[in-house]
């Protein structure tokens, strides 16, 4: 009977612990704006991005701008140009941080009820406006005209749907640190409880190895699933949309493989000690005197 309780112990601390952990990482780099914003930092510095963004940014400047037509022709191309060019301003930087905490603040939603969910999903945008102010104040100071700027700039690069389901994740994501402290005192028990400490130790190291290893290959799959979605959009959604959302794919990926194998890594140690121990407690056993 102390051995079934043990198992279901370790049963138990593995799945708590395999929510916990994920819920974590989920909470520290998507939920709160600081880590999204150094999660997404460096899509602001791919070559291939920036050239989906300054293309998105003359299409919006030009058309926000709404000049005099006499001035159009004049101003346009200068808006386009700058625009091309943002990115090596000194205040791009900071513009694109200020972007991804203002998309941050459209993006997730920041009362969500885990029973009924987001009240009125919006779809995810990202707000473009800091980088194309930054565009036109730099047009306005060469030509000595201030240029129009436009109140906002928002690219659609989701449904409201997945507004709801990012709301049910963070809510979700928040009970983790209830939830690994479960996973602990489920684990501890279970040491208590168990005839063979040794065996129980390296039962809960095969599990935490396993659910290293459904990481790994879960994060591993994540590019090829979001490749798939932007064949599916490719008619209706901006190259931009797609770009960010796969660049962001890919950084988390990035980030989050290599805890994944630190996972594994901890399970093993796990085992290795849980194995040793029960053939070193074996060996002393035959080794007493009848």
């Amino acid at each position: 009977m102390r051995t079934v309780g043990a198992a279901l112990l370790v049963l138990i601390a593995v799945v708590l612990a395999g929510v916990a952990l994920p819920g974590a990482w989920i909470e520290r780099n998507l939920v709160q704006a600081d880590g999204f914003v150094e999660l997404a930092g460096p899509l602001g510095a791919d070559p291939e991005f920036q050239a989906q963004l300054t293309d998105a940014l003359a299409t919006e400047a030009t058309t926000a701008a709404e000049l005099p037509p006499a001035l159009a022709d004049i101003i346009e191309p200068l808006i386009a140009d700058a625009a091309a060019t943002v990115a090596a301003l000194p205040g791009y930087p900071a513009a694109w941080d200020d972007t991804l905490r203002r998309s941050h603040e459209l993006s997730f939603p920041t009362e969500v009820n885990l029973g009924t969910g987001v009240e009125s999903p919006q779809p995810l945008r990202l707000d473009l406006t800091p980088v194309l102010s930054l565009a036109l104040q730099e047009v306005g100071s060469g030509i000595g005209i201030e240029v129009p700027e436009p109140a906002e700039t928002l690219i659609e690069i989701g449904p409201a749907e997945q507004q709801a389901s990012l709301g049910q994740l963070a809510a979700v994501s928040g009970l983790w640190p209830v939830l690994l402290i479960a996973a602990g005192i489920s684990a501890l028990l279970a040491m208590v409880v168990a005839r063979r400490r040794g065996t129980t130790l390296a039962l809960l190291g095969v599990g935490i190895a396993v659910v290293g290893g459904l990481y790994w290959l879960a994060s591993g799959a994540a590019p090829g699933a979001v490749e798939q979605l932007r064949v599916q959009n490719a008619a209706i959604e901006s190259p931009i949309a797609a770009l960010f959302r796969e660049g962001l794919v890919a950084r988390a990926v990035e980030d989050a493989q290599p805890l994944a194998l630190a996972v594994v890594g901890v399970g093993v140690v796990c085992c290795v000690v849980g194995v040793a121990a029960r053939l070193l407690g074996g060996g002393r056993r035959r080794a007493q005197p009848a």
